[in-house]
Order: structure tokens, then C-alpha cells, then sequence
């Protein structure tokens, strides 16, 4: 999702790359946003107009719904926009100026009609009013296309532009332009039995032939039968089971790609652990100074890498994303957290494994989300100042990583059946 800078971020992108088509063919071209003008210099340019934001037909509904029944916000509302831009030529006609910028416009924009994160982050770099744009970092691409104006709607377009005469000019569509509310959301927690008997349905991730779900959970997982039902998501220190078909070979291993930044780590699979239908390694041990380093919370893709001797290359499986959940280590300095003379109250946890400089760390307390800075001093611990904190006993608390949330349970084997419960260790109170 993208902010409110997010338009703007859009239309300094299209002039970088309008610009630089112009200037291939007619040296010194300029692009100039807004309106039509032909008494603007310099004498050979192109005028980039946004005339027209409409909803996305596709996606603009997507967010629904986005309050509870009780009427709280369970997901920030966002909007889907189509951008509709007008690029006006000018130029010598004798030199043919405007016809042969036409062309080399619509022939870089049909060649690069997407918005790549590089070109995204060009533009925000290049015009100071965009810093805090956060259109790079969003999942939909926004995509050019050439819209098929007629000449009636044309001229209609044009008339809009009182005593300006026409020019040569074309019309595309920028989609799509998703802009989040910046509304808090306080998600519902976590379900910790499903149904009478304990059971939910099983989902089968992923494309036929490979790795087509994972499951999360204890050591002791590995050699179940009947396991319990998966934890939501993987952490250090547990067991992570990839099922499929054709995962067996001589040497296996499980490869984690992060999807944000550039970590790449490898499990091999022994040989006890694996068949043709399964993979099971062991995440690291939280807290151990590898895993906090060699990796970090957020969105993987698992691939299962499977060799064979003598065979000329690898067969990779498809990718399967799974979430690495960050885990609340410490809470300090203690359960209990004084206010100060201010009323804000400072808390520190201690995630595991560590958050990077890239990420961004929420704390979930008391109904709001409070955006935490990484201790220069202490690089696992992250600072969180709750200004005008309220006064509560037993809090539940939930560090958000890149959108993952750490689990706020834990759970019990003994006696069975296995069951979830609310972790005591992870509850603060403010005095």
C-alpha cells in the first residue's frame, strides 16, 4: 500500500520517462506539468496533464469490509485509483519535432510500461516534496496503457482548456494507484480453538508438482503422525514441515528468501527427515548470536532445492511464502512500566531475531500501534515511547514487524489434548 504521495510520486515517474524518450530523438526537450500552454518555452516540449482520477473497476472493493460489527476499524481502508494523464507535443512541425517525440514516447512506454521500484525511487529523489513516499515499497506495480480516444472525445477533452488550440496529443491510463488510510487498525486476536473438536480446515498451498503446504511446529512435531494443528506462522527454535510430491533425492535442502530484503539462508534436510513427500528442518535457536544475525522477521519464500548425483542441474521447486514471526524475547524494564512526569511511558523489547534498519517495528498496546526505534547501543532491543499512555493491568501486547505479528500464546501439551493460551510473559502494566 502507498500513501498520500503516492499520485504525485506516480506523475514524477512518467515525466522522468517521457522526458528521456522526448530528448533520444529532439535534443533539450523538456516535459512540463499541467495544463496545455503554447506560449511556454522552451519551444519543443511535451505537457504532462492529469486530467482525470477515476475509482479502479477492479480492485476497489478489495478492502471490504474494513470495520467490525462493533464498528472498529479491523483493516485500514484503502482506495484503488485509475490515473488518466494527457501528453500535449510541441514543436517545430517543419522538422516533423512533435511527431517524431509522439513516437518515441509511445515506443518507450509500450517497451517499460510498468513502474519498477528503481524508477520509482529516482523520481522520489529528484523532488524533495516526495520524501515519505512509500510507492516503491508497494506490492501492485502501477502499469501504463494508451487509452483509445476518439476524436469526438478528443475534442471534448480539449475544450476544457479555454482559447487553448489543440496540439497533438495522446491519452494513457495509469493503474493501479493504491492509496492506505492511515486510520489505526487493531486486528482481532487470535483464535485459539476452532470448532467444538479443535479442528479447522487444512489449506494446501501452492501449484502442482512440489511443495503444496508447510507446517509449523514443536520439535517433537517432526515424528507425529497425527500432529497438532499448525502454529499461524514460523519462529525461531521450531520445526518447519514442507509437504509435496517428488521431494525425495540424495542431498535436499530448504532455501528461505526474504521477500524484502537480501537474505538468503539454507537448511540442508538430513537424511532421517526426508521423503518424497516431506521435508522437516529446524529453525535456529532464538537468542543464539547466528540466528539473530543470519536472519529477521518478516515474509519468506521456501523453495526445495533437490540434487541428484550426476544429474547436470538442480531441480528447484516453486516458492511458497511463509511468514517468520517475530518473537518478544524481554520485556523492559520489567511487566510493569512506570510513566513519566510527561504521562509516556518507555518499552523495550527484545526481539528475536533482530529488526533491520530497512524494517519497521509496531508495538500493539492499549488499542494503538506505537512505531519503535532500534537502541543504537543494543541493536536487538527496540525502544517504544507510549505518549499519553493509559493506565491498565495485564495488557496484551504484540510486536509487528513488516506487517507479521509475533504470536501472543503459547502452547500446552500436558495434559492433553493440546490447547493455546494467552502467554503471561508477554502482558505489561502501566502505572
Amino acid at each position: 500500500m502507498s500513501n498520500a504521495l503516492a499520485i504525485a510520486t506516480v506523475t514524477t515517474a512518467l515525466a522522468q520517462i517521457v522526458r528521456s524518450a522526448a530528448q533520444s530523438v529532439v535534443s533539450g526537450a523538456e516535459v512540463l506539468t499541467g495544463r496545455p500552454d503554447p506560449s511556454a518555452t522552451p519551444p519543443h516540449r511535451i505537457h504532462l496533464l492529469l486530467y482525470q482520477v477515476s475509482p479502479s473497476g477492479a480492485m476497489r472493493n478489495n478492502d471490504l469490509p474494513t470495520r467490525s460489527s462493533e464498528g472498529k476499524v479491523v483493516m485500514r481502508p484503502t482506495v484503488a485509483l485509475d490515473l488518466h494523464y494527457l501528453l500535449a507535443f510541441y514543436g517545430s512541425e517543419t522538422d516533423l519535432e512533435t511527431q517524431r517525440m509522439l513516437g518515441a514516447v509511445v515506443r518507450d512506454l509500450q517497451a517499460k510500461p510498468v513502474l519498477t521500484r528503481q524508477m520509482i525511487q529516482s523520481a522520489i529523489s529528484s523532488q524533495p516534496f516526495l520524501t515519505g513516499s512509500n510507492l516503491a515499497d508497494a506490492i501492485e506495480q502501477v502499469k501504463f496503457t494508451p487509452l483509445p480516444v476518439s476524436l469526438e472525445e478528443m475534442s471534448k477533452l480539449w475544450s476544457v482548456f479555454f482559447q487553448t488550440p489543440y496540439a497533438l496529443s495522446v491519452a494513457y491510463q495509469g493503474t493501479v494507484v493504491l492509496i492506505e488510510s492511515e486510520e489505526p487498525a487493531q486486528p482481532a486476536l487470535p483464535v485459539l480453538k476452532r470448532g467444538s473438536t479443535d479442528q479447522g480446515v487444512d489449506t494446501l498451498l501452492g501449484p502442482f508438482p512440489l511443495i503444496e503446504s508447510a507446517y509449523f511446529g514443536l520439535h517433537q512435531d517432526k515424528i507425529l503422525e497425527q500432529r497438532p494443528l499448525s502454529l499461524a506462522a514460523a519462529q525461531l527454535g521450531l520445526a518447519v514441515i514442507a509437504a509435496g510430491r517428488n521431494l525425495g533425492g540424495e542431498t535436499v535442502l530448504l532455501r528461505f528468501h526474504h521477500s524484502r530484503l537480501d537474505l538468503i539462508r539454507e537448511l540442508p534436510v538430513a537424511s532421517a527427515d526426508l521423503s518424497a513427500t516431506e521435508l522437516k528442518v529446524l529453525l535456529p535457536q532464538p537468542g543464539s548470536g547466528t540466528s539473530q544475525m543470519d536472519w529477521a522477521p518478516g515474509v519468506y519464500t521456501v523453495t526445495a532445492v533437490v540434487k541428484q548425483t550426476g544429474a547436470a542441474r538442480e531441480r528447484i521447486s516453486n516458492s511458497l511464502p511463509i511468514a517468520l514471526s517475530p518473537i518478544i524475547g524481554a520485556i523492559e524494564p520489567s511487566t510493569t512500566i512506570p510513566r513519566d512526569a510527561q504521562g509516556s511511558a518507555t518499552i523495550t523489547i527484545t526481539c528475536q531475531p533482530r529488526v533491520r534498519n530497512e524494517q519497521q517495528a509496531v508495538l500493539l498496546v492499549t488499542g494503538r500501534e506505537i512505531v519503535g526505534q532500534i537502541d543504537p547501543a543494543y541493536p536487538d532491543k527496540v525502544i517504544f515511547v507510549v505518549e499519553n499512555a493509559s493506565v491498565v493491568a495485564n495488557e496484551l501486547i504484540r510486536l509487528r514487524v513488516d506487517g507479521i505479528e509475533s504470536m501472543p500464546f503459547k502452547r500446552v501439551d500436558t495434559p492433553p489434548p493440546t490447547r493455546f493460551e494467552f502467554d503471561a510473559n508477554q502482558r505489561v502494566t502501566i502505572t
